[in-house]
């Protein structure tokens, strides 16, 4: 029930209470179509860029653990446009997993459990981070914040993904080692997996 509310907040939020929401043009969004980052405020670019990498580190979570009500894939797959829209109806319709087999594939699970893709989620995160190189200015973002109907979206779009990934480690990994890794935003989930190689998935 939980995830359906938030689901049901972020819609409302999106639709009637964003910032900039009857803007015209919005000037985030504007500069991304044109592909000019560098008019981009830094710390906006990462946080946009780890919207895009977000849907990877479900879709190792998922993926592993894919014996929910419904399949993993559609959900996981219309995530890399929507994000948490699209993952929050998964978590609310299918929290309690039947009697069922493991629906992915031996081989994609093989890549999803392999120390390889492991580090690469982690080195495409920290490589995103090379962004902020250019400097933080929290001012600059909150000021993107309230003019981009983007930017106010996709900051709590950001939040709820980062809180589903913590719940889902917990929620798929209940005896895992160093579980509290989790709490890292992107890197953690990786990191937890990275440190229990022989953890059977629930």
């Amino acid at each position: 029930m939980i995830f359906m509310i938030i689901w049901i907040l972020l819609i409302g939020y999106a639709v009637f209470f964003a910032a900039g929401r009857g803007n015209t043009s919005d000037p985030v969004l504007s500069e991304v179509f044109q592909a000019n980052w560098a008019a981009i405020d830094p710390l906006v670019l990462t946080v946009f860029n780890s919207l895009g990498i977000f849907p990877l580190v479900f879709l190792t979570l998922l993926l592993r653990n894919d014996r929910m009500r419904w399949p993993a894939w559609p959900f996981l797959l219309v995530s890399f446009g929507l994000g948490a829209f699209s993952l929050l109806p998964y978590f609310a319709l299918g929290n309690r997993p039947p009697e069922r087999k493991l629906r992915t594939p031996a081989w994609l699970l093989n890549i999803l459990q392999s120390k390889t893709w492991l580090a690469f989620l982690i080195l495409v995160t920290i490589a995103n981070l090379i962004t902020l190189q250019n400097g933080i200015s929290l001012e600059a973002y909150m000021d993107a914040f309230k003019k981009s109907h983007l930017v106010s979206v996709m900051t709590v779009d950001w939040f709820i993904l980062w809180g589903l990934s913590i719940y889902a480690v917990y929620h798929f990994y209940p005896e895992a080692r160093m579980k509290p890794l989790a709490f890292l935003p992107i890197l953690g989930p990786p990191l937890v997996l990275l440190f229990n190689p022989r953890m059977k998935e629930v």
